[in-house]
């Protein structure tokens, strides 16, 4: 009875099931609307929207669903906030990690990157240096060129991230089993892996102690990159990566041929191996080097000891070495036998050149390529001294006990100046010694004329011919002299190509630095060469010159250029701050000195307010300095010194802290996080109000395996307590920065004091994640409150609670890597180990891209828009047809180009298709929360708003607002400025109210400029005064009346103006409040009528 038939089960059910049938039919209709509203949208979807839907796909909720895995397939480089699915219902969100067959297998049968399907392994350094010696006669042989080449080195990086993973996980048996863990060395995959740190007295080497050791490693890193770029025909480099992971640095290499099978299969013809060797001299090898780091990066050639290192350094070789002393010397003389006692050489002294067995000459160990910093060398061994002077002032004002009295560490050996200031410097001296001998030649010029006009005119006749030749050269003088206020004068004549004289080229050539001076335990040459021991005096002298350059120019300057811009220069987070000072020229290390020179303004400000409220003729400078620098390189300071404390907590203790890392990490931020620690009642109050989304402490321990070392004999991790971070943090930030913070750890001060609410928490959660690698869920931290790091267990163990930052909330630790062959000489980068790591964007070697690029940018200068128009899309092809991809740097940039031109061109909706594109590509390159985006929102919303599109500029602007807002902080002294313009936007459509939300919180926001608050309050003013409130329109007309006269005097046309308009607001609200007391009177009377009336009536 009531039975049903059909081959499908589904149908049965539809025929049973009358119920079934209308939510099937139903949901089909639902189903059907939602593919057509997907297919409309998507139709008109600009490219970050359609990256928008791909990336929240899976945010539905429900089992075992991640945003994370959306996002990751739209980003190139992992997040540090990964979305958690919205329906979560319990603090794991319904993810659990069970047991899956298909997972442990894949586990199982990996091979570590190992290609086991092609019979033999990957030679990479064969197939990378096969790819460097490609044709290059036609431009399709130098795009197969620059393609091969970039895949190859793309896949290099997969391959060395896959391969430290499985060294880290254990899976690879080192080459040297039986010495300490951190002396071994892996070949794994053809890929010759190795520990950064220092590896004894064996090697011949400068640095000492493994912070040094390090940091040259990431300087060699640098070092290769240039060379790789600058791809001279016959020098060869090794492909080199960098993995930073839970505290050790691993340095991956392709494999000189033969340097692994005995000295019979390499020949060393440069440099020194062993510690105790002279030094090898060949001189191809020399003239390649000298053409090479001579002539492309202004390196030195200079005579140093054949037998290099001093006799102290002997003695501690002694000491640690089996060897006698006597045995070494002797060792040395019978090698230095015949040889002079001085070798010239191209380069650090510590370089090596090998000829391997494939007959190809390798540079190995370029450790330096510009001088070492004498700022940071001690007074007593030929430094500046200006730190030292600068503590002695500060001394007897300041907490100095973070700062350490000397500057003697072995981490500053490997301290160097930039390459850009070693540019600019020369740069800088040849645009003088061009403009000099111009002026000569001037001279000469003028005085060979008025010895002229003195002789007969028969003579005068025959040398107007000569003068004639002489007056052709004359245009090109008055070039030269045209280009004297701009500092063109060596672009004009070095850069491009312009043939110098034998003059020119050997006052170039004296400009060359000498990379060798102020390292230690290097013998001098005084009794040997006195020649050499004074120009190494000179050489000396003229670090020294270029120290102080820093120190009293460029430093100065910046701050200045910080305080008189009206923000548009201003860095919106670390990374854009790193990269604009390397572009000037200007270390990392040097945040410490900026701060201090901010804090100076910042006081010089405060003191001329103080002034005008004692003076009354007292006028008062327009510009102020912007709180958020002062603000931001704080943060910079202390995410950089976090990131060297976590990896000092995971690495001690024979690194056992990271076998449970999550513990570790979670407690540190909280500890970072937070004004101060909780009290156990305070603990219990907040207990108790725990919703679910919160793990108990039965749930923490089920997430600790004890049979597997939970609750072992091994020495657990020790967690510190929020005191103990901070003494480290604070430590770490006075060694490496020679600065005390102001803004952080002020938990002693009153809550309520201005400097404690200028600590910027949330970007320096996000600063400290970028950095260490560390990726978070996303949800509403309690931070810069109260912490707990440690849950009363300091002892390790168990996983324990933390606050505000949970164990549970850490999801994933990356691993950071640095290609020697990065773009632009990206350091280290978040990625992920597996074949889609996202390695940094590489250096494409191709000159005809580049080439067309920088023409683009010439024509565009000269307002040759359809020639810049065709460059600009010339290059975005050829780096297209290199990388198969538009997600790279360089195609970022020829977008932004082309839709500059393409605005000012007149083709808005062209322009913002281009700026739209653009902005997808920096949000797949570096984030939705990276500073490309700010600058591509805030392009695409001018362009938009330019061309009438008022709406969506609306929109690109206040996602600008929210992005500088979560990376700089509320103090960003843009934000004043966008507010003011947003409320322009909403007064112009007639919508006054919005107008008037938008201007007062602009004048709620710190801004660098006077006058932009000046003309806020007079926006201010008028919306007011347009709303009827004529009282309050008057008050702020007041407000913008005063800083006009402060600033511009009483006779300035703005000031009379203010004073005009507030004599009008001023009449307009007496005449509104007699107009209001007047109607309050009839009010009233009226009231009181009708009180009589109603008394009448009931009478």
């Amino acid at each position: 009875q009531d039975a049903c038939f059909s081959h499908e089960l589904l149908d049965c059910l539809l025929q049973r099931s009358k119920g079934l049938r209308m939510t099937w039919a139903n949901a089909l209709a639902a189903s059907k609307e939602r593919a057509e509203l997907s297919a409309s949208s998507s139709a008109n979807d600009t490219p970050l929207q359609a990256l928008h839907r791909v990336a929240v796909r899976s945010d539905g909720g429900g089992e075992n669903q991640l945003a994370q895995l959306g996002l990751d397939s739209v980003l190139l480089r992992p997040s540090w906030l990964v979305p958690l699915p919205r329906e979560g219902g319990d603090w794991n969100h319904n993810y659990t990690h069970e047991y899956n067959p298909a997972r442990a297998e894949e586990d199982l049968s990996s091979t570590f990157g190992l290609d086991i399907r092609g019979g033999a392994l990957r030679d990479w350094n064969e197939e990378f240096q096969s790819a460097r010696e490609m044709p290059v006669e036609s431009l399709l042989d130098r795009i197969d060129r620059a393609r091969m080449i970039h895949k190859l080195l793309t896949e290099f990086g997969e391959a060395s991230m896959i391969g430290a993973k499985a060294i880290f996980d254990g899976h690879v048996t080192p080459m040297n089993p039986n010495e300490p863990t951190r002396s071994h060395v892996y070949l794994h995959n053809n890929i010759f892996f190795s520990r950064a740190v220092d590896a004894g007295v064996d090697t011949f080497k400068i640095t000492q102690g493994d912070k040094a050791a390090r940091k040259s490693a990431s300087r060699d890193a640098s070092c290769m990159g240039a060379l790789f770029k600058l791809d001279i025909p016959e020098l060869h480099t090794l492909a080199t990566v960098l993995v930073d992971y839970l505290g050790t640095r691993l340095v991956c290499q392709s494999v000189v041929p033969g340097i692994l099978h005995g000295e019979r299969t390499h020949t060393l013809l440069y440099g020194a191996v062993e510690a105790t060797s002279p030094l090898v001299w060949d001189k191809e090898m020399h003239d390649l080097l000298e053409t090479s780091l001579g002539k492309g990066l202004m390196v030195a050639t200079r005579p140093v000891p054949t037998l290099p290192l001093s006799d102290e350094r002997m003695s501690e070789i002694e000491k640690l070495k089996t060897v006698a002393l006597e045995a070494i010397n002797k060792d040395g003389e019978e090698k230095t036998e015949g040889k002079s006692p001085t070798t010239n050489i191209c380069g650090p002294i510590e370089v090596k050149a090998i000829r391997g067995s494939d007959q190809r000459k390798y540079v190995l160990d370029l450790t330096r390529l510009t001088p070492r910093d004498a700022n940071w060398v001690p007074k007593s061994e030929g430094g500046t001294g200006v730190w030292e002077t600068e503590s002695e002032k500060t001394s007897a004002t300041k907490a100095q006990k973070y700062i350490p009295s000397s500057l003697d560490d072995n981490e500053w050996s490997m301290a160097v100046l930039r390459p850009e200031l070693t540019s600019s410097l020369t740069h800088k001296k040849m645009t003088e010694w061009f403009q000099n001998k111009a002026k000569s030649e001037e001279k000469e010029t003028i005085s060979k004329s008025e010895s002229s006009e003195k002789t007969s005119e028969e003579e005068t006749e025959s040398k107007e011919e000569g003068d004639s030749d002489a007056k052709k050269s004359s245009p090109e003088d008055a070039l030269e002299d045209a280009s004297k206020p701009e500092d063109a004068g060596e672009s004009d004549d070095v850069l491009s190509g312009k043939k110098l004289s034998t003059e020119d080229e050997e006052y170039l050539q004296s400009l060359r630095l000498n990379v060798n001076v102020f390292i230690p335990h290097i013998k001098s040459l005084e009794g040997v060469d006195a020649t050499a021991v004074e120009q190494f005096k000179n050489d000396e002298e003229r670090a020294r010159e270029a120290a102080l350059f820093i120190w009293n120019d460029l430093l100065p300057t910046l701050t200045k250029e910080m305080k008189d811009n009206s923000g548009h220069q201003i860095p919106v987070d670390g990374k854009s701050l790193t990269e604009m000072l390397h572009q000037k020229g200007i270390n990392c290390r040097y945040i410490g000195r900026l701060a201090q020179l901010a804090q100076e303004e910042e006081a010089k400000d405060r003191q001329a307010e103080k002034t005008i409220q004692s003076e009354k003729n007292a006028k008062l400078p327009r510009r102020i300095m912007p709180l958020c620098w002062l603000e931001m390189l704080e943060c910079e300071m202390v995410a950089r010194a976090a990131k060297h404390v976590i990896d000092k907590y995971l690495t001690e203790n024979g690194g056992v802290a990271a076998t449970q890392p999550a513990q570790t990490i979670a407690s540190f931020l909280s500890a970072l996080m937070s004004t101060g620690e909780e009290s156990a009642a305070e603990t219990e109050v907040r207990t108790g109000k725990q919703n679910r989304d919160s793990p108990d402490e039965d749930a923490l321990n089920a997430l600790t395996l004890s049979g597997v070392g939970g609750n072992g004999d091994a020495v657990p991790p020790h967690v510190r307590s929020r005191s103990e971070v901070w003494e480290d943090i604070e430590q770490e930030v006075g060694r490496r920065f020679r600065y005390v913070l102001t803004l952080y750890n002020r938990s002693t001060q009153n809550s309520k004091d201005e400097a404690s609410s200028r600590a910027l928490f949330i970007p320096l959660l996000r600063r400290v994640c970028q950095r260490t690698g560390v990726r978070l869920g996303a949800k509403n931290y309690p931070i810069g409150g109260k912490c707990i790091c440690n849950g009363g267990n300091s002892g390790g163990g168990r996983i324990t609670a933390s606050y505000p930052i949970s164990p549970v909330d850490i999801l994933d630790i990356l691993p950071l890597m640095k290609h020697s062959a990065a773009y632009g000489g990206e350091g280290f980068v978040p990625c992920a180990f597996g074949a889609s790591s996202g390695s940094p964007s590489l250096h494409i070697l191709l000159p005809d891209a580049k080439a067309a690029f920088e023409s683009a940018h010439v024509h565009w200068t000269a307002r040759a828009l359809p020639q810049a128009l065709d460059l600009a899309q010339e290059a975005a092809s050829l780096y297209q047809r290199v990388i198969d991809t538009p997600l790279h740097a360089s195609v970022a940039r020829c977008l932004d180009l082309t839709a500059v031109v393409l605005f000012q061109a007149k083709e808005p909706e062209l322009a913002a298709a281009n700026a739209a594109r653009a902005l997808a590509v920096a949000v797949q390159l570096g984030g939705f929360d990276c500073s490309e985006a700010v600058t591509a929102h805030t392009t695409l919303s001018h362009i938009l708003i330019s061309s009438g599109g008022l709406a969506g500029g609306v929109k690109h602007l206040r996602a600008a607002i929210y992005l500088m807002e979560l990376m700089a902080g509320p103090h960003h002294a843009e934000l004043s400025n966008i507010y003011h313009k947003l409320g322009s936007m909403y007064y112009e459509i007639g919508s006054g109210i919005n107008a008037l939300r938008f201007y007062q919180e602009a004048s709620n926001r710190k801004t660098c400029d006077r006058m932009l608050e000046g003309m806020i309050s007079k926006s201010t003013a008028l919306v007011l005064a347009a709303l009827g409130e004529f009282k309050a329109a008057y008050e702020s007309e007041k407000v913008a009346y005063g800083i006009y006269r402060l600033i511009l005097g009483e006779e300035h046309d703005l000031t009379r103006n203010s004073a005009n308009t507030l004599k009008q607001f001023m009449k307009l609200a007496v005449d509104k409040g007699t107009q209001l007391v007047a109607e309050d009177k009839k009010r009233r009377e009226k009231q009181a009528a009708d009180a009589i009336a109603s008394q009448l009536e009931a009478d």
